[in-house]
């Protein structure tokens, strides 16, 4: 019985203590979830002129005088997949 008791106070304050919380307004959650929401900034990255054929990148690259950015997967011994095989 006391074992019971132990286990089963800490229980109800619990749930006591989280049915006296107010539930959040739609406007309140909103706002919340503003935070995770993705902005154009996220998306940079789609304005790079990315380029899977090295000799248009290379004649891109010379054109307007600026560095080639080489962006490689995959390592020797590997088939050029990112990730490691199953």
């Amino acid at each position: 019985m006391k074992r019971c008791s132990f286990l089963a106070i800490p229980l109800f304050l619990v749930a006591t203590a989280s049915a006296d919380e107010a539930v959040p307004e739609l406007a309140a959650l909103q706002k919340m979830a503003q935070a995770f929401r993705s902005t154009a900034r996220d998306f940079a990255w789609r304005e790079i002129p990315w380029h899977d054929d090295p000799s248009s990148a290379l004649k891109e690259a010379r054109d307007e005088k600026r560095p080639l950015l080489v962006w490689l997967a995959g390592g020797r011994d590997r088939d050029g997949t990112p990730l490691e095989r199953c």
